[in-house]
């Protein structure tokens, strides 16, 4: 489900919009979903936020529906900047974050068991700070094995 070749570092953008852009054509070019991905990406963003306030920094885990999808897969996105995000169940607050873990799946049934394992990294204070520190996909994978 997550593999090296899915995660990539420094990645530069203006906004959030623009992260979700490069996301899905990177998928797009990867044959990971559709053409389409990318505005069912935008548009559920916007009615629904992923952002969520974490620390020591801001971690957003964009999806959307399984009609766009080709191939499930996880994609992590370290950001070189970090980029302001709506947060998750408060459209009127701002996170900034510094990773994107895109989740990209054909059954939505599967990603609850993931979000629950993502959600125990990001409150792991301990392995946050170990990807805050990640300066290779390998070590990134090692922090993220560990929950998946």
């Amino acid at each position: 489900m997550i593999s090296l070749e899915n995660i990539f570092l420094d990645i530069e953008a203006v906004d959030y919009r623009d992260v979700l852009k490069k996301e899905a054509d990177l998928l797009y070019k990867a044959d990971y979903v559709n053409e389409r991905y990318v505005c069912g990406l935008l548009e559920r963003e916007e009615y629904s936020p992923t952002g969520l306030p974490t620390t020591p920094f801001g971690v957003a885990i964009p999806h959307t529906d399984p009609d766009y999808v080709i191939n499930p897969c996880i994609i992590i996105l370290k950001l070189k900047k970090s980029v302001a995000f709506r947060e998750m169940g408060n459209k009127e607050s701002w996170i900034n974050a510094r990773y994107v873990f895109g989740l990209v799946f054909k059954d939505s049934k599967k990603q609850v068991p993931l979000l629950s394992q993502l959600m125990s990294l990001f409150g792991d204070l301990s392995s946050m700070e170990k990807l805050d520190r990640a300066k290779s996909r390998e070590d990134i994978l090692q922090v993220i094995q560990g929950y998946l």
